[in-house]
């Protein structure tokens, strides 16, 4: 009799003892998903809608066998990912680059490689970069931003560098960096090898008194004076 109760007694407290290395899934407050999900909720979808109709206008609305009427004849907005021409996240392009002051960032190209010292093919950076930026949208699940809604991007293309001149290169990039940050505008660079932070930074810092940080993640400083008897890559911050 008192085996049977002790293990009715055990089998009681397993009963009682709850263990579970997962939070409930169907509690919003303990799950990073629901908490997600509660706050796309209050995300506005304003210039999403302005996409849709801007979509339909220019890109004419869709066949009469088309369901979703939010659907272009032309795809003119971020859907389909595989359709559309490569700016960076599907982006406007900016053919005028006086017009960039008008968005809160401005995407550049630098497609750069003189500077590398032993693999080129870099300057095919910006383009591979952009072509699979097109299967991402500007919404984070987990973060709750969607930047689309938050701020405005534009893409101005590439800058015209100079294949077989490392100097005039980077006078074209702090050309084009000076440009853009001078209108108010963030420029965000794709490279390139990175010989291109360089007149990167030279063009933020001619059109700004303030003092610009740099965080350089690297196996090694890349502050020789010279590299294969030239300024290389791995002499751009000296």
């Amino acid at each position: 009799m008192n085996r049977i109760l002790k293990t009715m007694t055990g089998l009681a407290r397993r009963k009682q003892q709850v263990r579970s290395h997962h939070p409930d899934p169907f509690n919003p407050q303990t799950t990073k998903g629901w908490q997600a999900a509660v706050k796309e909720a209050s995300i506005p979808t304003t210039r999403h809608d302005e996409e849709v109709k801007r979509g339909l206008e220019i890109g004419l609305p869709g066949a009469s066998s088309i369901e979703d009427k939010t659907i272009p004849t032309f795809s003119r907005g971020e859907l389909p990912h595989f359709a559309g021409i490569n700016t960076f996240m599907k982006a406007p392009f900016v053919e005028n680059i006086h017009d960039v002051g008008k968005y809160d960032a401005t995407v550049i190209g630098v497609p750069f490689d003189g500077g590398c010292t032993y693999r080129a093919g870099t300057r095919f950076g910006p383009q591979g970069i952009r072509r699979i930026s097109a299967l991402y949208t500007p919404y984070n699940y987990e973060m709750g931003i969607d930047l689309r809604e938050q701020m405005t991007l534009c893409d101005a293309g590439d800058v015209f560098t100079i294949p077989a001149n490392i100097e005039k290169s980077f006078d074209q990039i702090s050309n084009a960096v000076a440009h853009v940050a001078a209108t108010g505008s963030f420029p965000i660079i794709l490279g390139g090898d990175h010989s291109i932070g360089f007149p990167t930074v030279r063009g933020l810092a001619s059109v700004t008194s303030k003092r610009i940080g740099i965080i350089h993640v690297d196996r090694h400083a890349d502050i020789q004076e010279k590299d294969l008897d030239e300024r290389m890559v791995c002499t751009i911050y000296d």
